[in-house]
C-alpha cells in the first residue's frame, strides 16, 4: 500500500492511496453505523401495514356485531394473530408489547365477563385490540369504547323511550361498583329489560380513535 501523488494542472498535488487494501483501509477509517434511517422507514411501513389491518379487523367486528350481535372467533384469532406476526418483524420489544397488550385486555375484561356485564365475543375482540395497541394504549381504548358505548346506549334508550329506567339502572350500577357488590343491583346481560348494544361496534370504534390519535399505536 503506498501513498503517491500525481499532478495535476497549476502544479497542485493530491495525495492517493494505491494498491489492493484500498477498500480495507477506507473500513476500516469509517466506523460502522447501523442504518438506523432505513430501520425506521421499515418500522413506518409496518405501522401503515397494521393501521390498514387493524382497522379493517375493527371494521369486521363492527359489522359483524351490529347484524348479528356475535364476533366470530375466527375473525378474532386472525386480528391477534395478525398484530403479533407484524411485530415479530419489527422486532422482540414490539413482540413483546403485543403480548403483554393482549395479556392485559383479558386481564380487565374477563372479570366483566364473568360478572355477565360482557359478552365473551367482546373479550376476545379488547385482545385483539390490546395487541394491536399495546399494554400503554390499552387504557385509554378501553375508557373510550366504554364512553362510546355509554351513547350507543343512550341512543337505544331514546329510541326505546326507556330512558328512566335506563338512568335508574345505571344508578344501581355504580352503587354496586363503589360498595364492591353489597349494596345496589348489579345489572347483568339477562337481567329482564335489559337495554343491550352491539359493544363490538363501540370497541371497534373507541379503539380506532385511539389509535389514530396516538399516531399508530405503540411500535
Amino acid at each position: 500500500m503506498q501513498w503517491c501523488s500525481p499532478r495535476l494542472h497549476g502544479g497542485q498535488e493530491i495525495p492517493v492511496l494505491t494498491g489492493i487494501a484500498e477498500g480495507q483501509a477506507g473500513w476500516r477509517r469509517e466506523p460502522f453505523r447501523p442504518d438506523t434511517e432505513s430501520r425506521d422507514d421499515a418500522v413506518m411501513d409496518y405501522q401503515t401495514i397494521a393501521t390498514i389491518a387493524f382497522v379493517a379487523v375493527m371494521l369486521a367486528a363492527m359489522t359483524w356485531d351490529i347484524a348479528t350481535r356475535r364476533i366470530p372467533n375466527a375473525l378474532v384469532v386472525v386480528g391477534i394473530l395478525c398484530a403479533l406476526a407484524l411485530r415479530s418483524a419489527v422486532g422482540p420489544a414490539a413482540l413483546w408489547s403485543g403480548m403483554l397488550g393482549s395479556a392485559l385486555a383479558f386481564a380487565i375484561a374477563l372479570p366483566l365477563f364473568a360478572m355477565r356485564a360482557m359478552g365473551g365475543g367482546d373479550v376476545k375482540l379488547f385482545a385483539a385490540v390490546g395487541a394491536f395497541v399495546g399494554p400503554s394504549l390499552f387504557l385509554p381504548a378501553f375508557v373510550t369504547s366504554a364512553i362510546v358505548g355509554g351513547v350507543i346506549g343512550i341512543i337505544y334508550a331514546v329510541r326505546r323511550g326507556v330512558v328512566v329506567p335506563v338512568m335508574y339502572s345505571s344508578k344501581d350500577l355504580l352503587v354496586n361498583a363503589a360498595t364492591l357488590g353489597r349494596s345496589g343491583e348489579r345489572p347483568t346481560l339477562e337481567k329482564k329489560g335489559a337495554i343491550t348494544v352491539p359493544y363490538g361496534a363501540a370497541i371497534a370504534i373507541g379503539s380506532v380513535v385511539v389509535w389514530f390519535f396516538s399516531g399508530g399505536g405503540a411500535w
